[in-house]
């Protein structure tokens, strides 16, 4: 393996999946590199970012990047949680030419080039169908107009990942000829990008934070934040007191396992559970098929190795678990998955035996439909007096993200 600069980051390729076993380079790089965590209660930091996963993480890699002295405080594994238990796809942004977001599709442009620019060796392309409609605008007409435009964004953008094409339905016969029946019209073809090893991304960050001299504490629940003159006091569990300019809180769905003054809290959204299943079985091995279901839901398979990540069901979360618990569906939830998704692809014909894992995290809910939760189409960003909070919803966007944050929570002080 290497260590190659790119970027700004200093991060990590791997050439084979046993990098991250015990003994291997990358696993001897992470425990060097813990070593490096050292912390101490006697220290004004400039930021403390309160939680370890691709939010925080990425607040915190922008922040070292511009020499401003940081602190990032984990309750469990950095990149661990919601982070890590995703479709593992770095998205461009296409859908959001349905409602012409025109700079929410630049900036998820932009975001996926520079996650292929600097983790090239933990991410690939992924090319993605879509069946096509009759009618409407998932017809053909509309969708090569909308192709073109994607097309020219990509070349403003200047991603090296190739424009959309429109198959027809004699090329999916060949190409996916377990969707075919499917896609009677045709298919957009389109690329994102996959996340082969997330963990890695997770990692060169940190490396990226402790080069740039950072400090992070993985295993340190914090209980309390309190605002002092200049600054704020964070106190963990375990009753240090820790003293910082600036606090952003990226702990998501965790936000209110700690005690924060009423003047500092934004307004907390309900939040939902997501979750993807792993199945033993594989609809196509090198793209992913995006299945429309009859109550319009949206399944995406993506493949993962020799099984099918489909996903992603949401339900309303009843309660957020602690920490050191692992979120998961329940039984009847994990059964209306499979009912709508066979209704959906009936010769996928796929049951609990076909489970091979479930990930699972929360994100948060703008309101709950009667076809199901409604997320939010960004994040949410809340800033006063020096105190952030995030609660992200895209892996995509997560540096432009921290860029946001920063400069909201500095124009708040």
């Amino acid at each position: 393996m290497d260590i190659v600069p790119r970027g700004g980051y200093r991060w990590i390729t791997s050439r084979n999946k046993k990098d991250m076993e015990t003994n291997s380079p990358v696993r001897r790089l992470a425990l060097k590199a813990k070593q490096r965590y050292t912390w101490s209660t006697m220290e004004r930091y400039d930021l403390i970012v309160i939680g370890g996963g691709i939010a925080g993480l990425g607040v915190a890699a922008e922040a070292s990047r511009r020499s401003i002295k940081t602190l990032v405080l984990e309750a469990r594994q950095c990149g661990a949680a919601t982070s890590n238990n995703t479709l593992r796809i770095i998205h461009g942004g296409f859908r959001y030419l349905q409602h012409l977001q025109l700079s929410r599709l630049i900036r998820s442009l932009n975001d996926q080039s520079a996650v292929l620019r600097d983790f090239a060796q933990a991410v690939q392309p992924l090319p993605c169908l879509m069946p096509l409609a009759r009618y409407g605008l998932k017809s053909k007409i509309p969708v090569r107009a909308a192709s073109l435009l994607y097309g020219l964004a990509m070349k403003a953008c200047r991603s090296p990942l190739p424009p959309p094409t429109v198959y027809s339905p004699q090329d999916m016969t060949t190409l996916a000829p377990l969707v075919s029946e499917l896609s009677p019209h045709g298919a957009l073809c389109w690329h994102d990008v996959l996340m082969t090893h997330p963990e890695i991304i997770a990692l060169a960050l940190k490396d990226h934070i402790t080069q740039n001299g950072g400090v992070i504490q993985e295993n340190c629940p914090v209980a309390e934040i309190k605002r002092k003159s200049g600054g704020f006091h964070v106190v963990t569990s375990t009753g240090a007191h820790l003293t910082g300019t600036q606090v952003i809180n990226a702990l998501g769905p965790w936000l209110d396992s700690i005690a924060v003054p009423d003047a500092l809290r934004g307004n907390r959204p309900e939040w939902c559970k997501g979750f993807n299943l792993i199945v033993k079985r594989q609809i196509h091995p090198t793209h992913a098929i995006g299945i429309q279901s009859k109550d319009g839901r949206l399944f995406f398979c993506v493949p993962r190795g020799s099984h099918t990540a489909i996903g992603t069901w949401y339900t309303p979360a009843r309660s957020i678990p602690d920490h050191h618990t692992e979120a998961t569906p329940s039984h009847d939830e994990i059964a209306a998955f499979i009912h709508s998704f066979n209704a959906a692809y009936p010769i996928m014909a796929i049951s609990v035996a076909d489970i091979e894992g479930i990930d699972c995290g929360f994100l948060p809910m703008k309101k709950l439909s009667p076809q199901g939760p409604v997320l939010y189409g960004s994040e949410i960003l809340y800033a006063a007096h020096g105190y952030g909070e995030i609660m992200s919803t895209k892996y995509t966007t997560f540096r432009s993200q921290a860029q946001r944050s920063l400069e909201k929570v500095t124009a708040s002080l």
